[in-house]
């Protein structure tokens, strides 16, 4: 029997990169999971990615984490279909890789609006429910930049700010077995970094050199530190931030 057998989990983004990675492994370990994507234009993208993963065991749906009715209904959608809700991974995110120089605040208020409005509203809207459970876990996904402060302001910004709303999430919930965590993870071969390598102007392996494991790990490394976060191996800790960057932030 699998760690997630019976539960059912949403993945915000889930359909690429590290949100895609959560799902896997939650599938392989029994979950029914749910992703949602912002656009239709991604509508092919995600259907392609649910009958690759486990059809009847991954359902897509349109909404945009920005959006708080959209987000309100598909936790409606997901209650009435499944009849509760376990987890949620707050994966959804941008990084607009621009220097301060360059970000203005059209940028700004975008990363903000889906970085750290979009999880206040998906975590606004899973707490009714899993109250009621008196269950619950939510996993954010943060980022080691919050540490290191390296990187455009607006994503660091969001991020660390990400790390005070799960600690608030973790003390004010705890009580009705509700557990809050995050996870930061460092440069893994997602299109994100492979996007800021290409733009970078200095030496674009000089992380990988500088992390002490010496490598660029793939995405399923932050999908297992979900699963165990999202699992009762780890149901005595909450308002952990998980560092998943093979050592870079030792320097």
């Amino acid at each position: 029997m699998g760690k997630l057998e019976g539960c059912v989990a949403w993945v915000t983004g889930g359909q690429r990169g590290l949100g895609a990675a959560c799902v896997r492994e939650f599938v392989a370990e029994g979950a029914e999971c749910y992703v949602n994507y912002p656009t239709a234009a991604e509508a092919v993208e995600a259907a392609e990615f649910v009958e690759g993963v486990k059809a009847g065991r991954v359902y897509a749906a349109q909404a945009d984490v920005t959006n708080e009715k959209q987000i309100a209904d598909l936790v409606s959608r997901i209650i009435r279909d499944s009849k509760r809700l376990n987890i949620l991974v707050n994966n959804a995110g941008v990084n607009t890789l621009r220097t301060w120089e360059d970000l203005d605040r059209e940028s700004w208020d975008l990363t903000i609006s889906v970085n750290l409005t979009g999880v206040f509203n998906c975590c606004k809207a899973v707490l009714p429910p899993m109250k009621q459970q008196n269950r619950g876990n939510i996993v954010n996904i943060a980022s080691i930049a919050a540490f290191i402060g390296r990187g455009n302001a607006d994503y660091i910004a969001s991020k660390s700010a990400l790390l005070g709303l799960t600690r608030s999430l973790a003390r004010q919930y705890g009580k009705f077995g509700i557990r809050a965590n995050a996870i930061s993870p460092g440069f893994h071969n997602t299109e994100m970094v492979k996007r800021a390598r290409a733009g970078a102007k200095e030496n674009a392996d000089e992380f990988i050199k500088a992390t002490p494991l010496g490598f660029l790990p793939e995405p399923d490394s932050i999908g297992k530190a979900a699963l165990f976060l999202a699992s009762d191996d780890a149901s005595f800790i909450t308002g952990h931030n998980l560092v998943v960057d093979g050592g870079l932030t030792l320097r």
